[in-house]
């Protein structure tokens, strides 16, 4: 292993959690990994501190850094789902699994349902048969 690179994504690292860290408390170390033991204080040859908030919370911040952190300690990138649009069929991120529309497709499906229904409501209402013999 390179060991100015390692050197080098673990600064950057290090200046990157001590300025978006939320977990980060100063001299004390990190409220989320073990013993407090928090990526700024702990020192390694190998995989190095693989804190899960910094992981998934704070490296995101940093497409290049995170990129170059997860080769140089083999940390697997999450991936994301590939759901498309059932209007426009644009990738989207779900949030939920009966999601089927983005955000901009959302709000015209809503309407449109809206209205037929409407439409359908007043149709009955207005033919419906009287019992006035």
């Amino acid at each position: 292993m390179n060991q100015r690179k390692l050197d080098s994504v673990k600064s950057k690292a290090k200046r990157l959690a001590k300025a978006e860290c939320a977990n980060f408390t100063g001299n004390e170390g990190c409220y989320v990994t073990c013993g407090n033991r928090c990526i700024l204080f702990y020192e390694s040859e190998g995989i190095g501190n693989v804190c899960p908030y910094f992981i998934k919370a704070v490296l995101p911040g940093d497409h290049k850094l995170e990129s170059e952190y997860r080769d140089l300690f083999n940390i697997p990138t999450e991936k994301k789902s590939t759901d498309l649009c059932e209007e426009c069929s644009r990738p989207i991120e779900r949030t939920s699994n009966r999601q089927k529309y983005c955000g901009e497709c959302r709000d015209e499906v809503r309407k449109t349902k809206e209205k037929k229904r409407q439409q359908e409501r007043r149709y009955v209402n207005t033919h419906k048969r009287t019992h006035l013999g």
